[in-house]
């Protein structure tokens, strides 16, 4: 059967996405123009105010006047800082897109996403200078970048390079108007996805797609959870740790959510337990979205034991499924959490099709139930067959928050979206009273932390090596990440070890793409007769060892 969510439709969104974010910002820097947006969890000092935030944006969106930037892609290659969240809003009021990467990524990875997403100009970070220069040399499209400096650094820059700095005192121009976007043609963000399988691709997300999925989340939140954790929730009084890299759909949403709320945001660099911890500890934060290894850390860590998080009350999981063991110690440890809860999206959805909901009753194992304005279906992978309620099949969303699609990917995006479906990869089932549950992928992405990791793109890597014949990689469970990569190579040179592979791959890819779970020879690669490999076998031969 097509399940059609049971909650009342949310109106499409109808402005910028920009517009919607700035509406809140204007209204805070109108009324206490000194509320801290944003503050440095791990230097404090540093923060910036509503009213700022304003002066910095117009700044930003003249000096892209001046550079030509109009209706163009814009990579962001930085952690999480506050600077991310103004320079994309700025980026959104000249019509272009951000382009999110991790600052994590090599220069070959950087070389790959820049050129795919025609990216014109680049911010980034003093600490990824250099490896975003070698990959903007190769890329005859990027004109301008932009770098923010460590704080006191003095070190000399190439001429070419413009400073954070040097761009948000650039005089804002005020009689510059805003570029006219059309909602549902016009990109406003560029994450990269694996989907259902291949190399990362660009996910084309519109003003409609996340403004709409903006107002739907808000709204569900609002009566759905919060009220429900405390009638008089009000979110302009609270604080919100933003530690979920902005590159990711899941922590932009949140990042941004923070603006929309009108609330203060703490946000991380990157993760360090004592400072998470002593972020709910002293902005006294209520609730926190995070992923399952984080989870494992609250449950497991001595760490989070030497802190008063008495103010946590509940926790929303995703990216990636939670186990019951893991929510329970979770709880035992802090009673005070009287929620740990998990949703179910992707990025193709602009975020999330399914919200736990807090006036129902909660069963371990569900990611929630349908949000407003979407229709789902659980299809028979092999013969399309539409399953009954209770049977195993394909997830399949339909409605506003569906992407555009893959950028220049015509036929990626012909399989991933049919009449409108969007085909998750995923395989589910639906229950009595509309819970989804997750039990399996099709897809053939491999979850590290949370993090997706591509098969394809490390095979094309593996078969780049002149001494590899063929190869095939899979994720192998592992407690504490999730999954792990492994490599199953056939050699053309016996002299090749499995060091001399897993360095090969080491220097060239982000750590979490790293072959950590193993590189193991083998004579020949299982296939289809079509040629495609055939994952399950090497599932079976990985498991079965792992019993030896």
């Amino acid at each position: 059967m097509i399940y059609k969510s049971s909650y009342p439709d949310v109106p499409l969104s109808v402005e910028p996405v920009h517009e919607t974010i700035l509406t809140s910002v204007r209204d805070v820097a109108k009324r206490q123009p000194n509320k801290p947006a944003f503050i440095n969890a791990f230097d404090r000092s540093e923060s910036i105010s509503y009213s700022q935030l304003l002066t910095v944006i117009d700044s930003i969106v003249t000096f892209l006047h001046q550079r030509d930037f109009t209706k163009q892609t814009a990579a962001v290659v930085m952690s999480n800082c506050w600077q991310w969240a103004a320079f994309y809003l700025a980026v959104m009021k000249r019509g272009g897109a951000a382009s999110g990467a991790s600052a994590l990524f090599t220069d070959y990875e950087l070389e790959r996403q820049f050129m795919d997403s025609r990216a014109s100009l680049v911010i980034t970070q003093e600490e990824t200078l250099d490896k975003v220069m070698i990959a903007a040399a190769k890329c005859p499209l990027i004109k301008t970048i932009i770098v923010v400096r460590k704080k006191g650094s003095t070190k000399a820059l190439p001429a070419n390079i413009f400073t954070w700095d040097f761009v948000v005192n650039t005089p804002a121009q005020s009689c510059l108007k805003d570029v006219v976007v059309d909602l549902d043609k016009d990109i406003m963000l560029l994450p990269y996805s694996s989907g259902t399988t291949g190399s990362p691709k660009g996910v084309m997300i519109s003003h409609r797609n996340f403004g709409t999925m903006l107002q739907i989340y808000a709204i569900h939140n609002r009566t759905r959870l919060m009220t429900v954790l405390d009638p008089k929730w009000d979110d302009e009084k609270e604080n919100y740790n933003l530690f979920l890299p902005f590159y990711h759909i899941f922590g932009f949403a949140i990042m941004v959510s923070t603006l929309y709320y009108k609330a203060t945001g703490i946000i991380h660099s990157h993760f360090d337990p004592d400072v998470f911890c002593k972020a709910i500890q002293d902005f006294k934060i209520r609730s926190i979205s995070l992923v399952p290894p984080i989870l494992v850390f609250m449950g497991k860590h001595p760490t989070a034991g030497k802190y008063d998080l008495s103010s946590l009350k509940m926790i929303l999981s995703g990216a990636a499924p939670a186990g019951k063991d893991i929510c329970e110690e979770v709880q035992r440890r802090f009673p005070h959490v009287k929620y740990i809860v998990q949703g179910y999206g992707m990025t193709e959805i602009s975020l999330a099709s399914h919200f736990p909901d807090l006036t129902k009753k909660q069963k371990f194992g569900a990611t929630g139930h349908l949000t407003a304005n979407n229709e789902m279906k659980i299809v028979d992978p092999v013969t399309g067959k539409i399953c009954n309620t209770g049977e195993r099949g394909e997830l399949l969303i339909k409605g506003p928050t569906v992407m555009m699609g893959y950028l220049g990917r015509e036929q990626a995006t012909k399989e991933t979206i049919q009449n409108g479906w969007l085909h998750t990869g995923d395989i589910g089932y639906v229950d009595e009273e509309g819970n989804l549950y997750i039990v399996d992928r099709l897809k053939e992405l491999i979850k590290v932390k949370g993090l997706q990791v591509p098969p394809a793109e490390l095979e094309d890597l593996l078969l780049s090596h002149p001494k590899i014949r063929d190869c095939a990689v899979i994720g192998i469970p592992d407690k504490r990440s999730g999954e792990l990569p492994r490599a199953y190579v056939v050699r053309d040179d016996e002299t090749l070890t499995q060091q001399d592979v897993a360095d090969f791959v080491k220097d060239r890819v982000s750590s979490y793409k790293q072959l950590k779970g193993g590189v193991e020879f083998i004579d020949e690669i299982p296939k289809s007769a079509a040629g495609k490999i055939l994952r399950r076998f090497l599932r079976d031969r990985a498991a079965n060892k792992s019993k030896i």
